[in-house]
């Protein structure tokens, strides 16, 4: 079954050709071939493997690949589209174990076909890494959550087109938060606008003493693979006929060396003897045998993993593809780390994170505004300059002009967490009618430090603001799953939810609490009410007078019943690549961007021993040095005969490990 060689182009992103009704009909390719330079080194490469195995005295080595799954969303709750769920990421971990050791879903059905004998296990194993970069646990295991509005980014969704799409996620969303391909696996996952119509892509390992780089071949910055969220794994939110985990193990199979199984061309070259030679790609699930280019009587392999068939219709790789998927482990510089580090990514058992805390319990229901607390004013009550109808009432503009209404948030409730953080906080605010929250100014959302519910609050320790117009603007509904029982719900709708998102996660106190405050508005026509729990057996909310004092709010209001307020805070563990550890805070670079010349400045209390490795845009070392005793000293790289571009800047000191990014300008 040896195919003719051709070096025609290649095509390794999976595009799907979308009908008016936007339904998925077919997979289309629009890249370019790795170059000539690559095929041919990976080719030598192969052969080289193949001989040293062929007296079968060594056998295939059992490789283990740390992954780290990109979610990229728009701030949605985790479990809605396109911010999936756990179970998900893990079902797509689970297909993957399965494709590459040939024990897939329906790899039964080859029996049926002359290709039964081919199967093969590849002997790649792939496990959810369980520490970020500087070693801390993350909160869920092979994931973090990126949003791309508190990035400032724009939604995916927005790409019309395949090239500007690609654009941004190579220029935009890599760049800023790969982690290092030297140790994990980088899968990023996104909704993609139906016209782009793309289902995944993946970079191809790259080599050494390679003079050029090709755009398919995988760099510092953009080494990974990018799958559609609704192609990913084989439970929970998916768009069939792709929807058993089949375009991740595709796009893999190109992260690991593989060609199309055509050769990109009419009867083309994929470089591997066992798969037959075919016209083109497949699309759907055709019938065996089915015979192109008078390769009969068995015609092509459609159920191949890197052809274009529908996820429950392609079930295997062959040994020839087996031995390239093993010569990139063994010989590409983004590949050949990745199981030494499993050994430490992919031990220790996650921690758990609450996306909210609150003080309520799942037997409280929130008050009933309407029953329990005026929410009207009269023309003539006193000191009401929001006017009838906007009195407010418990935490809202209540005619007295207060400022603040504040909830302590206590740090039992957040000691899971692993370097706790505020991200935001969701506040139910009432408004049903016309009666309650409403207006057109702005309302701040603040942190102060706290030591108990029974002190007032300390000092700010940060702040964002929203504006009443963009508030009232949201949704209103009669139950929320946030606090309480959300099987109890309002006859009518008068939840309104939203969610304050701070610029920069604010580190929670890790003792204590803290306090989370919404401002008061005083502008006439404008007015603020939140709910609370009226059930409460311990007073948590506070009030600032006019006059910019604090009061407990069961004090002031008479002794009679404990406040507790509907400001939920979200906690979550700081588990991104920007993690405050000792060596990272202890090094810096300066200038980046450099000419060739920089300097490693270290700041330790203490002396000790580190050592510095740069590494180029192909994995390539192309630096290294041992300081011993080293404290509050500068260190003067020379990268002057180095070639413009990102270079990766390794420091370890024998306990932990910090990769910063240096920009050379020439």
């Amino acid at each position: 079954m040896k195919k003719h060689l051709f070096f025609l182009s290649f095509c390794f992103i999976c595009v799907f050709a979308f009908a008016q009704t936007n339904k998925i009909t077919k997979r289309v390719c629009l890249s370019n071939d790795p170059g000539i330079e690559w095929n041919e080194w990976f080719n030598k490469k192969v052969e080289e493997f193949k001989k040293n195995n062929s007296d079968q005295k060594n056998q295939n080595a059992n490789y283990t690949i740390p992954v780290i799954f990109h979610v990229i969303h728009g701030g949605q709750s985790v479990g809605n589209y396109p911010n999936i769920s756990q179970a998900q990421i893990n079902s797509q971990v689970t297909v993957l174990n399965n494709d590459f050791a040939g024990t897939g879903l329906n790899v039964g059905n080859v029996s049926s076909t002359a290709f039964s004998s081919l199967v093969s296990n590849c002997n790649v194993n792939f496990c959810l890494a369980q520490k970020n970069p500087s070693g801390v646990t993350l909160a869920e295991a092979g994931i973090e959550r990126i949003n791309f509005n508190s990035n400032s980014w724009a939604d995916p969704t927005t790409f019309t087109t395949t090239t500007d799409f690609r654009n941004y996620i190579e220029g935009t969303i890599k760049p800023n938060t790969i982690w290092d391909p030297t140790r994990y696996l980088n899968i990023w996952i996104s909704d993609v606008n139906g016209a782009v119509g793309l289902l995944g892509y993946a970079t191809f390992p790259p080599g050494t003493g390679l003079s050029g780089l090709s755009s398919g071949l995988g760099t510092a910055t953009t080494d990974g693979v990018w799958c559609w969220t609704r192609a990913t794994g084989d439970i929970g939110t998916l768009a069939p006929p792709f929807n058993k985990g089949r375009t991740a193990t595709h796009e893999i199979g190109h992260w690991l060396g593989l060609r199309h199984i055509w050769g990109d061309a009419s009867c083309g070259n994929d470089f591997c003897n066992d798969t037959p030679v075919q016209q083109q790609d497949n699309n759907g699930c055709p019938s065996y045998p089915h015979i192109t280019c008078s390769n009969g009587p068995n015609g092509d392999m459609f159920m191949n993993f890197m052809d274009y068939s529908d996820d429950a219709c392609m079930y295997m790789f062959t040994p020839d593809q087996r031995d390239r998927i093993q010569t990139a482990m063994a010989n590409c510089p983004f590949r050949t780390q990745l199981t030494a580090s499993s050994a430490t990514l992919c031990s220790g058992s996650p921690v758990v994170c609450s996306y909210t805390v609150s003080n309520f319990t799942n037997t409280d229901t929130l008050a009933n505004p309407l029953g329990q607390r005026r929410a009207t004013a009269s023309a003539g009550d006193p000191g009401c300059i929001q006017g009838p109808g906007k009195a407010g009432y418990i935490a809202g503009t209540n005619c007295f002009g207060d400022l603040e209404k504040a909830e302590f948030i206590s740090a039992s409730k957040y000691s899971s967490a692993t370097n706790p953080v505020i991200n935001g906080v969701v506040v139910l605010f009432f408004n049903y009618t016309g009666v309650g929250t409403d207006g057109t100014g702005n309302v701040d959302m603040k942190i102060y430090s706290g030591s108990s519910a029974s002190s007032a609050p300390g000092s700010l320790i940060g702040s964002t603001t929203s504006n009443l117009s963009t508030i009232a603007a949201s949704t209103n509904t009669t139950s929320v799953s946030y606090c309480g029982n959300p099987n109890l719900a309002f006859g009518v709708p008068v939840i309104m939810p939203y969610k304050f998102t701070f610029p920069s996660p604010i580190n929670a106190p890790t003792s204590g609490g803290f306090f989370a405050s919404v401002t008061i508005p005083t502008t006439a026509g404008d007015t603020v009410v939140v709910f609370d729990k009226m059930t409460g057996t311990a007073n948590t909310a506070w009030e600032k007078y006019s006059d910019n004092t604090w009061h407990d709010m069961k004090t002031s209001w008479g002794g009679s019943r404990n406040f507790n307020l509907a400001i939920l805070p979200i906690i979550d563990c700081a588990t991104g690549v920007k993690e405050n550890s000792v060596l990272s805070n202890a090094v810096n670079l300066y200038p980046n961007p450099s000419n060739g010349n920089f300097n490693v400045i270290t700041t330790f209390a203490n002396s000790q021993n580190i050592e510095i490795t740069v590494y180029n845009m192909l994995g390539q070392n192309v630096y290294s040095n041992k300081l011993n005793n080293v404290s509050q000293t500068v260190h003067e790289v020379d990268l002057k005969n180095q070639a413009g571009g990102v270079y990766l800047v390794e420091v370890k000191n024998g306990n932990e490990r910090v990769v910063k990014r240096m920009v050379l300008s020439k």
